[in-house]
């Protein structure tokens, strides 16, 4: 097996078993007929595969599609990107422990290993435009502050806003964004800067922070440190609204009431659910969390080949709803449909042997199936539920829940 293959095979596994995987891939889809190798083999021809290059070709396939079309997924010229994090499960043994650690080894050694995903989603196109998958001990925030240095070096980030949730409330993250010409908007926990909110006299102001030694401390990077030592205060816009929750949000930001009023930054901060939906698909339909190896490479393999392949479907998924013509038999319902992101994975899995190793027109023809497929496939969305679903507890008790059975 070439590289390419190893690639190939590591993109397309389904969640199988190592041995299953091995026979499928080596003996069905290469044609070797009634020939195996053992997954063994294949896993250890696999430790020379820097992870690196399923990165690269992700940045390359996103870079591509946003330079293509200058015009795409913006607002008031901005890309809306999301940012968030999640908790991902991974196989409790010795060595991941040791790879992935978790911090105290005797409180923590009978728990299950879990490490730390984070992304920056773009809240219109859906795209993953980067992700990053790390120990549990590594802060949200560097995280953040690291997804940004990464976009700067693929994308005009003057032209980026990035929302986030309460967890990101940090003076080093709004400090790291504003020295990169870029833009943020996060919902503040209600303690954070409470006595200069208080002091507020409209819902909608610029307040300023001092820059004291003791917020300064808990810089990790020393020369954005010394640069907003200098500045002395940092002026933040508060904006206090109504998002439907008991008490109004306070959320942070630094565009100005001419790029956004009140009510467009209450929008805009709603637009953040995108990144939910997004991990919900990532866990749920390509079934990110079923690692096929202990190591540390191979489980950072599986991971970026996944935000791959989501790339992938969200892209056709995109495409096939431009030739959507269902429409509600009430009109009076407002419903959108979309395509059925679960059977486009299902379709990518079924077809991406021949469309990385088939002709030209193979590739044309099962490109153009699945579109086909995917336009016709859909889902529907009442708007007044939009945003308001919650994630489904697995029914234990169900042994045969038919309605979970498996795209891939």
């Amino acid at each position: 097996m070439t590289q390419k293959e190893y690639m190939a095979y590591i993109i397309t596994q389904r969640s199988c078993t190592s041995y299953i995987e091995t026979v499928r891939f080596f003996t069905i889809m290469m044609k070797n007929d009634f020939k195996t190798i053992s997954s063994q083999a294949i896993g250890k021809q696999r430790m020379f595969i820097d992870p690196q290059a399923f990165i690269d070709m992700n940045e390359c396939f996103i870079d591509n599609l946003y330079n293509k079309y200058s015009g795409f997924s913006k607002l008031k010229g901005y890309i809306v990107s999301a940012c968030d994090g999640s908790i991902v499960d991974i196989l409790n043994v010795t060595l991941t422990r040791i790879q992935f650690p978790v911090g105290d080894e005797h409180l923590l050694k009978e728990k299950r290993i879990r490490a730390r995903v984070s992304c920056f989603l773009d809240v219109h196109s859906k795209h993953i435009l980067t992700a990053k998958i790390v120990e549990t001990t590594v802060n949200e925030i560097d995280l953040a502050i690291e997804h940004l240095k990464n976009m700067n070096k693929r994308f005009n980030i003057e032209k980026l806003i990035t929302v986030y949730d309460r967890g990101y409330a940090s003076i080093e993250l709004m400090a790291k964004t504003m020295d990169l010409n870029s833009k943020f908007l996060i919902r503040l926990p209600k303690n954070v800067f409470k006595h200069l909110i208080k002091q507020m006299k409209t819902n909608d102001e610029i307040i300023k922070i001092n820059l004291t030694n003791n917020r300064l401390s808990h810089f990790r990077d020393e020369n954005l440190r010394e640069k907003t030592r200098k500045m002395g205060r940092l002026e933040i816009r508060i904006a206090i609204v109504d998002i439907g929750n008991k008490e109004p949000e306070i959320l942070a930001t630094n565009l100005t009431t001419e790029e956004f009023t009140t009510e467009e930054l209450k929008e805009l901060y709603n637009k953040r659910w995108a990144v939910e939906t997004g991990f919900d698909r990532l866990k749920n339909l390509i079934e990110i969390e079923d690692f096929s190896g202990i190591r540390r490479p191979i489980i950072e393999q599986d991971f970026y080949a996944h935000i791959f392949v989501y790339n992938l479907a969200i892209t056709i998924k995109k495409q096939a709803e431009y030739h959507i013509t269902r429409t509600p038999r009430n009109k009076d319902e407002k419903i959108t449909y979309q395509s059925n992101f679960a059977k486009i994975i299902g379709n990518i899995y079924l077809f991406f042997f021949d469309l990385i190793f088939g002709t030209r027109r193979k590739k044309e023809q099962i490109i153009n199936f699945i579109l086909n497929e995917a336009s016709k496939q859909l889902t529907q969305e009442k708007e007044d539920e939009r945003n308001k679903k919650e994630r489904k507890i697995p029914d234990v008790e169900n042994k045969h829940p038919g309605n979970k059975k498996k795209t891939h």
